[in-house]
């Protein structure tokens, strides 16, 4: 195949991508009618009340699958004109309804059908808050490109305010016994945990005015589209940041030691949750094995030794997440042991790849948070920055609402301000379901 007619054969599966979306978001748009007339209705040649579109479960994981082929360009093009859409939300108090979490509802979403008093609600009309989730699986997609890591975790509802849950310190033993022995009683050790469902929440929007101008001036750009991904991008380093180094529960934490900075509207990261087994490191007092000695201030020794807690305790270690500062010391100290060949590359989300590490719980991806999600902190006038060695099975992020970011579209003149205003907001928590299975390095860096 030539160049050509491989760029010609990628353009093709791009437009039937964009095509595919394009359909499922027009028939969002339609505003079918799902309502039952009144008798006589059709006499009276009078139209069926419409319905604004609730985005049902096969609606949203037909749009995900199409999504995950698309760049994030395209994507933000897709945002752009969807979200200069009028029109197109749920009110906020039908939203609240069907997201509700009586069994009949979670029912009619799974199954696709739209409960009858939602029907009956929609039908009327008049300006509201309206939540728009024709532009969810959209803006989750862009969120979670900015921060792969919200994806690989498992999301699962919360039970509460505060997310309750066991978690598993220790998984018990089992015997032995004879043929006609008796099975002897064992469980696994537990302690009660719970995590506050945090609700993290950005508001975007332009003036009536800066619309005008855009208009007058002939510019090819939505303002508002821009500002919700805009907001996309400060949410996705705040959330990333409280994961790995937030605090919600040592009121005495700042940002300078291990607890992390407390605010209570939020919830407790790896940082302070992780201390249990820590190994510190010093990449500084680097020195190379030899055929006698074992090397001293090593990266790949203090993620082996990480790994050990994690495996003798049942777990299967499946990523490691740390500053860029340390990919690159620890890229430094094996380019004198290792003849690169080529970059061993894996996926580690959609778009987003991080290269293999060998350790001896085998191969794994060695990823990086950019900025200062993973930040320093000191104990004892010394300064460390953490490594992060995660057997994600053991972690969730429980939520309510929506498993990702929610546009609360708020239109023109309800605030009392010539304003179009979008409120982006989440409700998640961390919760490590079994805590010998994850670990971090200290890494001394000053």
């Amino acid at each position: 195949m030539t160049m050509s007619a491989e760029l010609e054969s990628l353009l093709k599966g791009v437009l039937e991508t964009q095509e595919q979306i394009g359909q499922t978001l027009l028939k969002m748009n339609e505003a079918p009618n799902v309502a039952t007339p009144a008798q006589g209705i059709e006499d009276q040649a009078t139209p069926a009340p419409q319905t604004r579109r609730y985005i049902t479960h096969e609606e949203r994981a037909t749009m995900a699958t199409a999504l995950r082929s698309m760049s994030v360009s395209q994507i933000s093009d897709l945002v752009s004109r969807q979200a200069a859409v009028k029109d197109a939300g749920v009110p906020l108090h039908v939203w609240l309804n069907h997201a509700g979490f009586s069994a009949q509802n979670a029912f009619n979403q799974l199954s696709g059908q739209l409960d009858p008093e939602i029907a009956k609600a929609l039908d009327t009309g008049g300006a509201t808050a309206l939540i728009r989730q024709d532009l969810e699986p959209m803006l989750y997609e862009v969120f979670i490109r900015l921060f792969p890591a919200y994806d690989r975790f498992a999301k699962e509802p919360a039970n509460g305010l505060l997310h309750a849950w066991n978690q598993i310190t220790a998984y018990g033993d089992a015997k032995f016994m004879a043929e006609l022995g008796t099975v002897t009683d064992d469980t696994s050790t537990y302690e009660r945990k719970n995590t506050n469902v945090a609700i993290l929440a950005t508001r975007r929007g332009i003036s009536l005015k800066s619309q005008f101008a855009v208009m007058a001036g002939g510019m090819n750009y939505n303002p508002e589209a821009l500002e919700l991904q805009g907001g996309l991008r400060a949410m996705s380093h705040k959330m990333q940041k409280q994961i790995f180094g937030g605090n919600a529960t040592v009121a005495s934490g700042t940002g300078d030691d291990e607890y992390g900075l407390y605010d209570a509207n939020a919830f407790t990261g790896l940082r302070q949750l992780l201390v249990t087994n820590a190994i510190n490191m010093d990449p500084s007092t680097f020195v190379a094995e030899t055929s006698t000695t074992y090397a001293t201030g090593a990266f790949r020794n203090a993620i082996d030794k990480a790994l050990l807690p994690i495996t003798q305790a049942g777990g299967m270690p499946s990523i490691i997440w740390g500053h860029p500062q340390e990919k690159i010391t620890f890229d430094e100290q094996q380019d004198t042991n290792v003849r690169l060949v080529g970059p061993n590359y894996v996926n580690i989300g959609v778009g987003t790849t991080a290269q293999s590490v060998n350790t001896y719980a085998g191969q794994l991806p060695f990823a990086t948070v950019p900025g200062d999600s993973i930040a320093s902190y000191h104990i004892g006038g010394t300064e460390y920055r953490d490594l992060y060695v995660l057997d994600e099975a053991g972690i969730t992020l429980p939520y309510l609402g929506s498993p990702g970011p929610t546009v609360l579209e708020i239109p023109i003149g309800i605030s009392g301000q010539l304003t179009h205003l979008y409120i982006v907001f989440m409700m998640n928590g961390l919760a490590v379901k079994v805590l010998p299975w994850s670990n971090k390095v200290r890494v001394k860096i000053a």
